[in-house]
């Protein structure tokens, strides 16, 4: 029988229930088929509604964060890798409560050590760097890199790596690798004192190969400890440079080879190594030359090196010359140490050519001016005139002090200058006065130098001899001690300009960059203040000049000591081509006069790259002031 009939007649009834139904007040039609449903939801909140979307509720909720908060309290090292887990997922507010947390705790420094592994460095940098961290969170993440950083340097951790470098085990070996991999320049000190030691903890092969891994520093120290450390150490790392490297190794056996102070294993090991590799042998005469020629070649490298803020790591010996040591200093600075090197490498052989002695002290007195520009005190004079009295009596002192000046080696003159200061006999110091007699000395030709820190140097050596009577040039060095008594306490700037405005607004500008401002409203009155100006460092003039050229202009500046390295700035149209090759010293051209102090920004920085020395200070120029008063008066007193 058909089940079709009785359906057809339940249809009327499930219609009448539906219709007798209660339906909701508030039910609407649906715009589309597929939207929300109006009204109250049948399965739970809305997911725009409050409850949805509180954040309490959602983090609360949340188990990732419940089991890391867990883990965190099972110890240290968990809670490091709870808060890194925290930080990846953006958990900021789970991640400073347990750092608070740790904070508020003494901590042992190996298991801060061992905490800061847990969170790779690069994820500690973008915490310190969160605006999210808390600061009590951020100092101790800032403890955790410190810990980190002092095991990684830690030396009984690198010497029980250099130990295993040579284990049986490969996985040892690897670990040892990794762990002065992360030592940095510490690893490099270890690594190197290890190999020149008498009895290396491991194969020399395996440290010098690790260390290579660390880049040159540990050649660099090598070379440091084959030329000053004691004859075992410098045998041992001239051995190992020459394992690394035989050809870059070619000053170090030179040097060995023809020193004075070289041991007989050090002549013989130089000796069979630079044989094999030239197949001849190298007497005194070409060894000294082609370390003269190092030399040289260092100090015009240091030369063109920036006077900025790069810098490099600068390996020495310590005092038991068995063991080195590095800081990082400023590039410049490296670049002076690497001539002074090739220096000292001459000054072990002992005998040498007064040209190659004036090369010799040159580097060296460069290089402890760079270092301390107020080098120069007694006790430092005494120790330096002890340690190379053989090198001062093969070099000429007027010789060095005229090659300083006339190549502008400011550091050298100044150093020569003070050296020359210190001679206890007033005879010696008065023959280098009148060295070149009828004609000015090389010492009086420094006072009228075009770098002021040199003229005023010399002039302070001329006056101290208390001269009362007239040498070769006298009248110059009292020119020099007459522009130092009225030494100001700012450098000068000279401006041509007749137009009171543009007078107004670029006084106003070099007064903001420091300068104290002569005014001039043509060329020659621009050369009767280059005449009278004190220590004078920029000179700003207009095109437009009535009574000459700007070409005029420049060498007329140029013709006076004072001017001869001035920069100076042009503003306004330049009425034919000029070739700027035509003087050494700076001169720029601007369309338009400055509008600011940073119109001279790059000409400045130009200045400052170029500098060895830092600009006289206030302190300085009122010493020199001092000096030049006192000079004059005592010349007043007794005529």
């Amino acid at each position: 029988m058909s089940c079709y009939p009785r359906a057809i007649a339940l249809i009327p009834l499930v219609a009448t229930l539906i219709l007798a139904a209660p339906w909701p007040e508030n039910l609407v039609a649906q715009d589309g088929l597929f939207d929300a449903p109006a009204g109250n939801p049948l399965f739970g909140d809305e997911p725009g509604s409050a409850v949805a979307n509180d954040p309490a509720s959602e983090e609360t909720a949340d188990p990732l964060s419940e089991q890391l908060q867990i883990k965190a309290r099972r110890g240290d090292i968990q809670l490091a890798e709870s808060v890194a887990a925290l930080v990846r997922v953006g958990r900021w507010s789970e991640a400073n409560t347990l750092l608070s947390e740790a904070a508020s705790r003494k901590i042992d420094d190996a298991v801060l050590a061992a905490m800061a592994a847990k969170i790779e460095p690069a994820l500690r940098l973008r915490m310190v760097r969160s605006e999210e961290l808390e600061e009590p969170a951020r100092e101790f993440v800032e403890k955790l890199s410190a810990a980190a950083t002092a095991n990684a340097q830690s030396e009984t951790r690198l010497t029980a790596a250099i130990d295993q470098l040579d284990a049986a085990s490969v996985d040892t070996r690897i670990g040892a690798i990794r762990t002065l991999l992360s030592g940095g320049n510490h690893a490099i000190k270890a690594l190197v004192d290890s190999v020149v030691t008498a009895s290396p903890p491991a194969a020399s092969d395996d440290i010098l190969r690790t260390m290579l891994r660390l880049g040159d520093g540990g050649i660099d120290a090598l070379r440091q400890l084959a030329l000053y450390g004691k004859p075992p150490e410098r045998l041992a790392a001239l051995k190992a440079l020459v394992r690394i490297n035989p050809k870059a190794a070619t000053n170090e056996l030179v040097t060995a080879l023809l020193a004075s102070d070289s041991t007989e294993n050090e002549v013989d090991f130089a000796a069979t190594q630079l044989q094999n590799a030239s197949a001849g042998t190298i007497d005194s005469a070409a060894g000294i030359d082609f370390l003269a020629r190092r030399l040289q070649r260092f100090r015009e490298t240091a030369r063109t090196v920036d006077n900025d803020f790069q810098t490099r790591i600068l390996w020495s010996v310590n005092q038991d010359r068995k063991s080195i040591n590095f800081r990082e200093v400023q590039a410049m600075l490296a670049a002076y140490r690497d001539a002074a090197d090739a220096a000292s490498r001459l000054r072990r052989i002992g005998t040498l050519s007064r040209h190659v002695a004036n090369e010799v002290l040159a580097a060296e007195l460069s290089y402890r001016v760079i270092l301390d520009p107020d080098w120069g005190d007694e006790k430092q004079l005494e120790t330096f005139s002890s340690d190379f009295a053989t090198t001062l009596q093969a070099a000429s002192w007027v010789g060095i002090l005229s090659n300083a000046v006339d190549s502008g080696d400011v550091p050298a003159a100044v150093g020569m200058l003070r050296l020359i200061g210190s001679l206890p006999d007033a005879d010696q110091r008065y023959d280098l006065l009148l060295s070149a007699a009828p004609n000015p000395s090389p010492l009086v030709m420094a006072a009228i130098s075009a770098e002021p820190r040199i003229r005023y140097e010399a002039a302070t050596v001329i006056a101290a001899m208390g001269l009362q009577r007239d040498y070769p040039g006298s009248s110059l060095v009292l020119k020099t001690l007459n522009e130092m008594a009225s030494l100001e306490s700012l450098p000068m700037a000279i401006l041509v300009e007749t137009q009171a405005e543009l007078i107004l607004a670029q006084e106003t500008i070099l007064k903001q960059l420091g300068y104290s401002v002569l005014i001039a409203h043509s060329v020659a009155g621009a050369e009767r203040a280059v005449d009278a100006s004190s220590d004078l460092r920029l000179i700003v003039s207009k095109t437009n000049l009535a009574d000459a050229s700007p070409i005029e202009l420049i060498d007329r500046v140029r013709r006076h000591a004072v001017g001869e390295e001035v920069p100076i700035v042009f503003f306004g149209d330049v009425v034919a081509p000029v070739n700027n090759d035509r003087w050494s010293a700076v001169v720029h051209w601007k369309a338009d006069p400055p509008s600011s102090p940073l119109a001279y920004a790059e000409l400045l920085d130009n200045i400052a790259l170029r500098n060895r020395l830092p600009e006289l200070t206030q302190l300085d120029r009122e010493l020199y002031r001092q000096i030049g008063m006192s000079a004059l008066q005592q010349r007043r007193t007794n005529p």
